[in-house]
């Protein structure tokens, strides 16, 4: 694999989780998210969610991308309670439905 070339799902699987994620976090970022690599995951933030209490941090979540079982073992975009967002594949997708319970950033 060259350098231009995007791993792909059969490829390395922590390269190609990596690719998934810093993709996912490059989408989130230019719609105002932000964003942190962390092991396994990306922090995903919205920063202007309003907050309940003064001291509660912002909206926010820590995204997984992992093989899902009952989709024959493809990657998928994970929750940090394990719920579903979309195929790794569909990064359009997994912004929809991210900044539909984060909230979409001003």
């Amino acid at each position: 694999m060259s350098d231009l070339e995007v791993p792909q799902q059969g490829d390395n699987p922590a390269m190609y989780v990596y690719g998934r994620l810093a993709a996912l976090g490059l989408c989130l970022q230019a719609y105002g998210f932000t964003v942190e690599h962390v092991a396994g995951g990306l922090v995903v933030r919205n920063p202007s969610a309003p907050r309940r209490r003064f001291d509660q941090p912002v909206a926010g979540d820590t995204i997984r991308c992992l093989p899902r079982a009952d989709d024959g073992g493809r990657y998928w975009f994970f929750t940090s309670w394990r719920q579903p967002i979309a195929e790794a594949e569909r990064v359009a997708d997994a912004w929809a439905v991210i900044s539909g319970y984060l909230g979409t950033p001003r």
